[in-house]
């Protein structure tokens, strides 16, 4: 009945240009479009033709439609615009933050902020900067604020928490000590407000304020103090240098690439000020057919650029010529001085091709980063950055040893992989012998920082093998037990208080904590082996590797 009654109204638009309007059961606008010819456009929807499922949901649910008739495309896109911008109707492409795609995140509220990767943009009131859509560049930038600024690495909240020895990273000059009191607050404070100008590209500003603050130490003859900052600003000023891209000529460019991959649009926005990428934006538009490409870009760009403060002097997408004369007469008709062009050659294009080529490589980079929806899933809202992973291997009593792996930025830091032969026990323990290799860890917290996250091998009588290592060491971090099914793999992880994850329809994260468990099983089963064959058996034998050496 709905359907008849719909295409009775379909029947009745006229031909001219103009847009169309769809309206649910509750007279709410769902979608707004422009077309030539409207009654040809508006049927279209109701065809028995090959449609996406968000077009086929969104024609199951239309009950009314407006229109407005007017007397060109360039007035049709210029009314679309107005009615997205005020409406956002849920069935338009709308270009807004992917948060697939990660911010830097700046915890500017607390008393001493933190800086981290998040992939979840809350109404928290800290900073947010991106998102990055390339995710390397993001955390080579976000390494490189570190290498810089000796902000506060660890997570303990210091109105809670009595730390009675710095880590590592404060031995070696790479974090002021906020936790043992060797930083004033203000100083602490100055330092965050010139990381927030250098993640806004504001390095000139940056610079001025540490000249400011190398001259009150000269004053104040605090030269060793002055070296520091005057290290600092060198540090800055190679980075600004590598900044700037030699190829790029231009000032004031937004450069445009899309990628269609499996029934999904991705778009990205390069933005170049001052022969720098200063900044990028994204969208993913989600079961999309490919005919529906260019009606959907010009949609995008069009809004993307109405009531925009922060507006380029050019624009470089690929797109049909009708299509780019057509949203430059829409910015003409606005009295917006931006030209859209599509480059077909040259410099131009390549800089096209290069956001391209970044797009490929995020989708790829994205399919296989399930470190953020492991944080997610275990409640962790400043995201997980390092993972350590434990296991035990014996053999009838024999050569019983312990095996420790650590995942870290998105990769296994073999350099962080630690061995332990059991000297506690002689027999097939596994509680005492994880007790023994936890204890022994932890007295290297100083030198081996703490991981965000410890995996044990096993469920409860492990887990509380290390609460009591912890407990008795005075180090804390939070450890999650990994059981297994009938046939010893991963099946969901147990915490310190007996909750279970369950992993069954989270094939990612699954496959992600499977990779760790046979990496560290791999790394432990190799480490039993070589003390086995360094030493004779009870029958007078020795292994074929020995005997080779020999």
């Amino acid at each position: 009945m709905t359907n008849e009654y719909v295409k009775d109204i379909v029947a009745k638009i006229p031909f001219e240009p103009g847009i169309y309007m769809m309206k649910d059961e509750k007279g709410e606008i769902i979608y707004v479009g422009k077309a030539i010819s409207l009654r040809k456009r508006v049927r279209q929807y109701f065809q028995k033709n090959n449609k996406t499922k968000r077009i086929e949901n969104m024609a199951s649910l239309v009950r009314d439609i407006d229109y407005i008739v007017v007397n060109n495309e360039v007035e049709a896109l210029n009314l679309e615009c107005n009615y997205i911008k005020k409406l956002s109707p849920k069935f338009n492409v709308l270009l807004k933050d992917d948060k697939t795609y990660p911010y830097i995140k700046v915890t500017i509220k607390d008393k001493y902020p933190l800086i981290y990767v998040t992939r979840r943009r809350l109404e928290d009131k800290a900073l947010y900067f991106g998102p990055y859509t390339n995710v390397g560049a993001m955390r080579d930038a976000l390494h490189t604020i570190k290498e810089i600024f000796p902000v506060k690495r660890c997570k303990y909240n210091l109105d809670k928490t009595v730390v009675k020895n710095a880590c590592l990273y404060y031995h070696i000059g790479r974090c002021l000590g906020p936790c043992i009191n060797e930083v004033s607050l203000n100083a602490y404070r100055d330092m965050i407000n010139q990381v927030v100008l250098f993640l806004e590209g504001k390095t000139s500003d940056v610079k001025r304020m540490i000249e400011k603050q190398i001259d009150e130490c000269i004053l104040k003859l605090e030269f060793e103090k002055a070296a520091t900052l005057k290290q600092r600003l060198d540090n800055i000023e190679k980075f600004s240098q590598k900044q700037n891209v030699s190829n790029l000529n231009e000032t004031s460019t937004d450069i445009w690439g899309y990628v269609f991959y499996e029934d999904t649009l991705y778009v990205q926005i390069f933005k170049i000020r001052d022969y720098k990428i200063v900044l990028h934006d994204n969208v993913k538009i989600n079961d999309i057919s490919e005919e529906e490409i260019d009606e959907s870009l010009v949609q995008i760009v069009s809004n993307y650029y109405v009531d925009n403060n922060d507006m380029p002097k050019k624009v470089y997408i690929k797109l049909p010529d009708e299509q780019i004369l057509l949203i430059n007469q829409l910015f003409e008709k606005r009295e917006i001085k931006l030209q859209v062009i599509c480059p077909k050659r040259g410099e131009k294009a390549k800089l096209v091709k290069m956001v391209e080529n970044n797009i490929h490589i995020n989708i790829e980079d994205n399919k296989n980063n399930v470190v953020e929806d492991l944080a997610s899933l275990l409640g962790f809202k400043e995201g997980i950055d390092s993972i350590e992973c434990y296991d035990i291997s014996n053999l009838r009593n024999d050569y019983i040893v312990g095996c420790m792996i650590r995942f870290e930025n998105g990769k296994l830091n073999k350099s962080m992989y630690r061995k332990f032969k059991i000297r506690s026990t002689m027999t097939q323990d596994d509680p005492q012998c994880m007790y023994e290799v936890l204890t022994r860890r932890l007295k290297h917290a100083q030198d081996w920082p703490l991981p965000d996250v410890i995996l044990i091998d096993g469920a409860m009588n492990q887990l509380n093998a290390v609460k009591k290592a912890m407990d008795e060491t005075g180090e804390r971090t939070n450890i999650y037990g990994m059981v297994k099914n009938d046939k010893h793999r991963t099946r969901g992880l147990i915490d310190e208080d007996g909750n279970e994850f369950d992993l069954s329809d989270k094939k990612k994260i699954l496959n992600f904590l499977t990779f760790l468990q046979d990496e560290v099983h791999r790394f432990v089963i190799t480490y039993h082996r070589q003390l086995r064959d360094r030493v004779k058996l009870k029958d007078g034998k020795v292994y074929k590797s020995i005997k080779k050496k020999r």
